[in-house]
């Protein structure tokens, strides 16, 4: 039983890395052949219309996607999103017109958004709650691996063959894999005779209230939902600005080269592929020491180490405003610039386990879409509103704006220290 159980499980989650890195690879794969078509005639705001269109697609359907992974099977969302993305991709390669590229992308960006909220779902079936945030997180570094690659690979297609070739290749690798997920992967371990990890969260609650028969009304309700919410929003709202204007502050304020400067936005995904992994690896040592007396009703075994995560990042961002002047060594500016990755990436990995898991299985998708969506909405406020203060003061102001911003976090966090993580699941008087 348990070898065929490891043989689901690494077959599973092989067939969900690979597809969820081509997800991401589909994703940038308009924006990495951009300067090309730029070549052709394409202007700054066409680009930048066609890229905001899948982003603004992409935000809303990944809030509808983790609904729906609460209706349908996880399995043909995965599966029909990654085919869906492939098709649009193969269109886009055979267009035009820019109003035909902008309406595609778009389509693409809802496609998009079926992938992560059924990643979440298989996953919290297919592992144990002490496995669930090391697995979480080495499958979202699928897309950091992803990111990482498909930019030389891409660049090599564009100069050898063209543009149209590289999108026709990822649409087309997009359809391969989506067709073999919806055979491979399965929803749970009941699907296939074998017992299900839920089972067990579902015998220990039957005294305090099913979990099956939750409504959203009262997941939305809980308190933790909200504040893992906040704080959702805070890390990603300041991993974004800094990924965003990093560059441009080093550059026009601290007066380095562009060299320097790229150098530190690559510290800063380098490091967050260690910081994610790193948080789900010990987050789940910790749930594993944790003394079965302790009661696990108040407070959540994760949130200490986000906490410590974001004491890294409010230093980070310390140093990176008062520490870094126009003689600076690329090493110190680096070396800030990864650990600051580690400290996004680490709380980003355990924001989204705590909410999965926290959440009754039949709501663990809506869960996740709410703070997913939070998310988004610090993305949203990292860009435009923050350009309109960089353009009236300077980008620093920008940096000690987010430096606030993660010290009343802490303060939130530490106040909310022991609140009630059963999200969702109502008590019998």
């Amino acid at each position: 039983m348990a070898g065929r159980l490891r043989t689901y499980q690494v077959s599973i989650f092989a067939t969900l890395f690979i597809g969820y890195a081509c997800y991401a690879y589909n994703r940038k794969s308009v924006s990495l052949a951009l300067p090309k078509l730029m070549e052709e005639g394409l202007d700054k705001n066409q680009a930048g219309l066609i890229i905001s269109c899948q982003n603004v697609a992409y935000a809303i359907s990944k809030f509808l996607g983790g609904i729906l992974s609460d209706r349908i099977s996880a399995r043909v969302l995965f599966s029909i999103g990654l085919t869906f993305c492939g098709i649009v991709t193969l269109t886009f390669a055979s267009s035009s017109s820019v109003a035909v590229f902008s309406l595609l992308w778009f389509l693409n960006g809802f496609g998009q958004g079926c992938g992560w909220p059924a990643c979440s779902k298989i996953l919290r079936q297919w592992f144990s709650p002490t496995e669930f945030g090391t697995w979480w997180s080495v499958l979202s570094a699928s897309a950091n691996i992803s990111g990482g690659l498909s930019p030389f690979f891409t660049a090599f297609l564009i100069l050898n063959y063209g543009w149209r070739f590289s999108l026709f290749l990822a649409g087309c690798v997009s359809i391969c894999l989506g067709i073999v997920a919806i055979f491979t992967l399965v929803n749970s371990p009941v699907d296939v005779g074998l017992p299900s990890f839920s089972a067990d969260s579902v015998k220990k609650d039957k005294d305090k209230g099913s979990s099956s028969d939750a409504k959203v009304a009262d997941l939305l309700s809980s308190p933790a939902l909200w504040f893992v919410s906040f704080c959702y929003m805070i890390v990603f709202c300041a991993k974004t600005g800094t990924v965003d204007w990093g560059q441009l502050y080093l550059i026009e304020d601290r007066k380095h080269t562009q060299y320097v400067a790229s150098a530190f936005t690559s510290s800063v995904e380098s490091g967050g592929f260690i910081g994610g992994i790193l948080a789900g690896y010990l987050t789940d040592l910790m749930l594993k020491s944790r003394s079965p007396k302790v009661d696990k009703s108040r407070g959540n075994a994760r949130m200490p180490l986000a906490a410590l995560f974001m004491v890294c990042v409010l230093g980070c961002l310390h140093l990176l405003q008062f520490s870094i002047t126009e003689s600076t060594s690329k090493l110190w500016i680096s070396t800030i610039g990864f650990l600051l990755g580690a400290g996004f990436y680490g709380p980003i990995a355990i924001y989204g386990v705590v909410a999965s898991e926290s959440a009754p299985d039949n709501l663990s998708g809506t869960s996740h879409a709410v703070v997913a969506l939070a998310a988004n909405v610090g993305a949203i406020v990292s860009g435009l509103p923050f350009s309109y203060i960089a353009k009236y003061y300077n980008w620093s102001t920008i940096f000690l704006l987010l430096e606030i911003m993660a010290a009343v976090n802490l303060v939130i966090m530490f106040l909310c220290r022991n609140l009630n993580y059963n999200m969702g699941k109502k008590k019998k008087d």
